[in-house]
C-alpha cells in the first residue's frame, strides 16, 4: 500500500494528539470519506503517533526509529490490511485477530489498520466484530471506508466514526496552481475532476491526465473509428474507470449547459466550444439516459464484470455525426 504524506488530514491527526494527551484514546476507529482523501495515509501517522519514541505538543517526530519503521512499513507492530480491489477475506481478520493477542515487540501501542472495510465478506465482518468486542490492551484499530452504507451496522456502533470531507474547490485549484505550475483554465479542470480528493491525482501526473481526458473526448466522442483506443484503454481497469469518470464529467457538463449554467460550474470549461458545439445533439432525456449507463458500468467495473459490451452500446448512443 503506497502512502503519500501530502495527503495526511492534519486536523485528524490534532484531533489524536488531544485524545492522547486527555488519555482518552479509544480502541477502535472508523475513517469515513471520499476514496483517496487521504484515510490510509493518516491513520500511518497516527500510528506514528501513538508510538512515536519523541513526540512533542504538536505530535510525532517522524525521525525515531519507530516512525521510520512506519513510514517504510516495516514496524513489528503495525499491521496493515488493504486488499485494493479484492475482497477482505475471514483468513485475513483471523490473522489480525492472532496478532492482536500477542505482546507487542516493541511498541506502545499495536496498531491494526484495515483499509476499505466495506470489503470485509460476512464471515470476516463477524470475525472483527469479535475482536472490536473484546479489544485487548494497548492496541488500536483503524479502518477505512468511503462506503459508509456497506459497513455493518454491529461494526459502526463499536467504533468512533471520524469523516474526512473534501477540499473546497478554490483550495484544489490553488494547490494545482502553485504546486503543479498549470494555467489557471488547466488547475479549474484538475480541481473539478479531483472532486476534492488530493490522492485522485498523483504529483507530477497532471499532464497525463489533461492528456487521458483529451485522449477520451476525442476518441470517444468526436470520433466513430475508436477501436483501437477502446481496446487500449480497457487493458487497464485504472484507466478505464479514469475514462469512465472523464466521460461522465462531459455528459454532466452538457446537461448543466442546457440549464445555462455559468461557465464556472463547469468541469470540462477549457473545452467550452466543443462542448457547446455537442450540447445541441442530445436531448435532456437523452443525456440522462447516458449518464445513468455511464453509473452502470462503473458498477459493472468495480463488480469486476466485463464492461466492454456496455461501452459499445454507449458508444452508440453518443456517437453524433
Amino acid at each position: 500500500m503506497m502512502m503519500a504524506e501530502n495527503l495526511v488530514s492534519q486536523d485528524i491527526v490534532d484531533r489524536f494528539v488531544k485524545l492522547l494527551a486527555s488519555k482518552r484514546l479509544a480502541h477502535a476507529y472508523l475513517f469515513v470519506g471520499p476514496k483517496r482523501i487521504g484515510k490510509s495515509e493518516t491513520a500511518l501517522s497516527v500510528a506514528k503517533l501513538v508510538n512515536c519514541e519523541r513526540p512533542s505538543k504538536e505530535g510525532f517526530c517522524d525521525g525515531c526509529s519507530s516512525c521510520l519503521k512506519i513510514k517504510n512499513q516495516r514496524h513489528p507492530d503495525v499491521h496493515i490490511v488493504a486488499k485494493e480491489e479484492a475482497s477482505i477475506k475471514i483468513e485475513d481478520i483471523r490473522e489480525v485477530m492472532t496478532q492482536s493477542q500477542l505482546r507487542s515487540f516493541e511498541a506502545k501501542e499495536k496498531v491494526f489498520i484495515i483499509t476499505e472495510v466495506e470489503r470485509l465478506t460476512l464471515e470476516a465482518s463477524n470475525a472483527l466484530l469479535k475482536t472490536l468486542e473484546e479489544p485487548t490492551n494497548n492496541t488500536l484499530i483503524l479502518l477505512t471506508t468511503s462506503a459508509l452504507d456497506r459497513v455493518l451496522d454491529t461494526i459502526k456502533s463499536r467504533c468512533q466514526i471520524l469523516y474526512f470531507f473534501p477540499l473546497s474547490h478554490e483550495e484544489m485549484e490553488k494547490n494545482f496552481s502553485l504546486k503543479e505550475h498549470v494555467s489557471e483554465t488547466e488547475a479549474h479542470f484538475l480541481a473539478s475532476f479531483s472532486e476534492g480528493c488530493p490522492g485522485r491525482i498523483a504529483p507530477g501526473e497532471h499532464s497525463q491526465v489533461l492528456e487521458r481526458r483529451n485522449e477520451a473526448i476525442d476518441q470517444f466522442i468526436f470520433s466513430d473509428n475508436d477501436d483501437v483506443y477502446l481496446k487500449k484503454i480497457l487493458a487497464d481497469e485504472a484507466q478505464t474507470a479514469q475514462m469512465i469518470h472523464f466521460l461522465f464529467c462531459w455528459f454532466k457538463d452538457l446537461m448543466l449547459l442546457k440549464t445555462n449554467i455559468t461557465k464556472a460550474h463547469l468541469v470540462n470549461a477549457d473545452r467550452l466550444s466543443d462542448l457547446q458545439r455537442s450540447s445541441g445533439h442530445y436531448s435532456f432525456e437523452e443525456l440522462e439516459d447516458i449518464l445513468e449507463d455511464l453509473v452502470a458500468a462503473r458498477k459493472a467495473l468495480e463488480g469486476n464484470f466485463n464492461v466492454k459490451i456496455a461501452l459499445a452500446i454507449l458508444k452508440e448512443k453518443t456517437w453524433k455525426k
